[in-house]
């Protein structure tokens, strides 16, 4: 089985958030929206970050913006992972990864603002969108997200 790190930004402006919609039929979570993130560049650096529950390292706040910038052409600012205020430890799922390889994640979850760009889907996203938090109920979410948005309670 492979092992992937990966950050992810729940980037808000007032009570709205972006939100990414994956390329039809590519996994992980094919067909659904996510919130916008990707697997960092160096495993090892990130797996002893993670092991020494340095989630708040700069290493991980910059892998987090490369990626917010590679998936929504956005900055982001004033960056806090969600751990410990809203969980214990951070979230891990077993799933397909795009190459259809049975993948263990080890998400990265950050509360994040707006700080500029144009919102243009890149990367993984086939659409990226600001969403007013009272409507995730309303959207097919990734299994991860859903319990992260619930953890916020805005689900």
């Amino acid at each position: 089985m492979k092992f992937r790190y990966c950050t992810a930004g729940i980037i808000q402006n007032g009570e709205k958030i972006i939100i990414g919609r994956r390329i039809k039929g590519t996994a992980p979570y094919p067909d659904t929206w996510f919130t916008p993130g990707g697997g960092v560049n160096d495993f090892e650096k990130a797996e002893m970050l993670f092991k020494n529950k340095d989630y708040d390292n700069e290493y991980l706040h910059s892998e987090l913006k490369r990626e917010m910038r590679e998936e929504t052409n956005i900055e982001i600012k004033n960056i806090r992972n969600i751990v410990p205020q809203y969980r214990v430890v951070p979230r891990e799922a077993e799933t397909q990864n795009k190459h259809g390889e049975m993948t263990h994640y080890y998400f990265l979850e950050y509360l994040c603002d707006y700080e500029s760009g144009e919102l243009k889907a890149g990367d993984d996203a086939a659409e990226v969108k600001w969403v007013d938090k009272s409507e995730l109920k309303n959207v097919l979410l990734t299994p991860p997200s859903k319990e992260m948005y619930k953890e916020l309670r805005w689900l």
